[in-house]
């Protein structure tokens, strides 16, 4: 008798992910993300982009070794980069963009410090960043930060999860998040490149993919 193959719904959503975003790289040159202006901003802001999408590849690399709390602190992580990115690109003074611009060592570290929190820099993002951009993050923020706060701090979440199990349908969600804050990464590295072609396809791309992000579940 052949054997019965159970659905893996979680596999075939990563796998959808990384056909994701190879189609949106497919929208830049291959050498890469390009910069319209030789700035400090631009260039702190695309360094924030860039740290977003590698959290996104960490949290699909986390479902694949059976870490889901893993993932979903990550999450967390991924999304303050975009947080970050935001606030660079539409808030940020640029005397705060020169203190993450500067070369790292002791005297930059503690210059840096005093640079607006979490809290403070979604404040002043949700009123600059073009809504767009700045809905989604003030709504994510409001549903998601508590419980993934909980996955950093080795809260209530991650040890129920670790004891009973960590449902299906969370973890797709949590790809899904994950897919999105990676997309509106690349849709500012796409605004940064100053090329009204790619940010439409950039922008675009996600219809193709539905299934990929939280739009398909409204």
């Amino acid at each position: 008798m052949d054997e019965i193959t159970q659905p893996d719904p979680l596999g075939a959503l990563l796998k959808r992910s990384e056909v994701f975003e190879g189609a949106i790289l497919e929208c830049f040159p291959e050498s890469g993300h390009v910069l319209a202006v030789s700035s400090p901003q631009y260039e702190v802001t695309a360094a924030a982009c860039t740290l977003c999408v590698e959290h996104a590849h960490v949290v699909r690399a986390a479902f694949t070794v059976n870490a889901p709390s893993s993932a979903s602190a990550v999450l967390r992580l991924q999304y303050e980069a975009l947080l970050r990115s935001a606030w660079l690109m539409f808030a940020a003074t640029p005397a705060q963009v020169e203190k993450l611009s500067k070369t790292l060592d002791l005297e930059t570290e503690q210059a840096a410090k005093n640079l607006p929190g979490y809290l403070e820099m979604l404040n002043v993002v949700v009123k600059v960043a073009p809504e767009g951009l700045a809905e989604p993050l003030a709504e994510f923020n409001r549903y998601s930060r508590h419980a993934l706060n909980s996955f950093v701090h080795s809260g209530i979440h991650p040890l129920h999860r670790a004891r009973n199990g960590y449902p299906m349908e969370i973890a797709l969600t949590v790809v899904r998040f994950s897919n999105a804050l990676m997309h509106f990464a690349y849709r500012l590295l796409a605004t940064l490149s100053g090329s009204q072609q790619r940010m439409d396809q950039v922008t675009r791309i996600y219809m193709v993919f539905a299934d990929c992000v939280p739009m398909a579940q409204e």
